[in-house]
């Protein structure tokens, strides 16, 4: 009886181990509650999975903007479908002394910027101060008309790859972009490019093919592979639609930029990214464009309202009416308010 006892107990004991371990490793609520067995929990991801974060990799994503308006409402539409977390900061006022003061700074050999412009380089400015008070490792600053992929998550780990492979990143540096680089411009409205520049190209089937892309740059555009997205030391990016900085970017851009002296802001680091002066990076096609309204409404940009054209109609005679964005696949800004395709074509 004794040895019959003991092969129970021996037995109900293995069976009891059998569940406990069921339970901790195996069974839906370890699931659930993110227990992982012990040959998960030493895999560690790659340094680029990052980049499909909430704020695709960098410490913070910031928008440039004056308020709520259209263009606000359809920023955070598309940051809620695709999962992004924008932060817009309180823009400090610009006295119109100031303003007037900046177009004139330099020699007449220069080009000065326009009213417009110069309200829009001041805000960039006090948008870059506002990381280096805060003291962000890597920000992504956009301005609050900007549209991109429904993809874009996914986009930034191919961009981050890329990054760390023409910056020749070690592979135990944790930043998801690596650290050798001052600008990174995912976000303009063309960029020049030489089949001599060394370039990082990949297939991604969620760039902008060559028969729907628009701008000045579409000759350089069809000069490179179809269905593919390159990376590549800038040449001659244009427009702010978005860009990120490093820490040491941000106070490179503010000692460089910060006394006007050129056309526009985003010409003048155009400028100093072509000269050497800043270590800028392309992205091309963009990942981040800019939306328009419908154009039959005649809405006018921040920087044509800076100039003193007369405004154009109010957001609720618009705003409801489709507009559309150029070079972006699958608009997230379109299929948040419409549930429908807007690429400019």
């Amino acid at each position: 009886m004794l040895v019959v006892a003991r092969r129970y107990l021996y037995l109900g004991t293995g069976f009891g181990l059998f569940w406990l371990f069921w339970y901790i490793f195996g069974s839906p609520l370890a699931q659930v509650t993110g227990i992982v067995s012990p040959s998960e929990s030493t895999s560690v991801a790659p340094p680029t999975h990052s980049a499909r974060n909430a704020t695709l990799g960098f410490q913070s994503i910031l928008a440039l903007s004056t308020g709520p308006s259209w263009r606000t409402r359809g920023l955070f539409a598309a940051a809620n479908l695709t999962g992004l977390s924008i932060h817009i900061p309180p823009q400090p006022p610009i006295h119109p002394d100031l303003v007037t003061t900046f177009e004139t700074l330099g020699s007449e050999y220069i080009r000065h910027p326009s009213h417009g412009a110069s309200v829009a380089w001041l805000a960039h400015l006090d948008m870059i101060k506002y990381t280096i008070q805060a003291d962000l490792d890597t920000a992504l600053i956009i301005e609050d008309d900007a549209d991109w992929d429904v993809t874009i998550r996914s986009q930034m780990v191919r961009v981050a790859e890329s990054v760390r492979n023409l910056t020749k990143t070690p592979e135990n540096e944790t930043a998801p972009y690596g650290r050798d680089w001052d600008v990174l411009w995912i976000g303009h409205c063309g960029e020049y490019w030489e089949d001599l520049f060394e370039t990082i190209f990949y297939e991604d089937p969620t760039a902008c093919p060559h028969k729907y892309y628009l701008g000045f740059a579409q000759g350089d555009m069809e000069r490179m592979p179809d269905h593919q997205r390159a990376v590549y030391w800038s040449a001659n990016p244009v427009c702010s639609f978005a860009y990120a900085l490093s820490r040491d970017g941000s106070r490179k851009v503010i000692e460089l930029l910060g006394a006007g002296q050129d056309e526009a802001f985003d010409v003048s680091m155009m400028h100093a990214c072509s000269a050497g002066k800043l270590k800028c990076i392309s992205v091309v096609p963009e990942v981040v464009h800019q939306y328009f309204p419908n154009q039959k409404f005649g809405v006018k940009s921040m920087v044509d309202l800076g100039n003193g054209e007369q405004a154009g109609p109010d957001d609720s005679e618009f705003e409801h009416i489709m507009g559309s964005t150029e070079n972006i696949l699958e608009s997230a800004r379109c299929r948040a308010l419409w549930n429908k395709r807007c690429l400019k074509e």
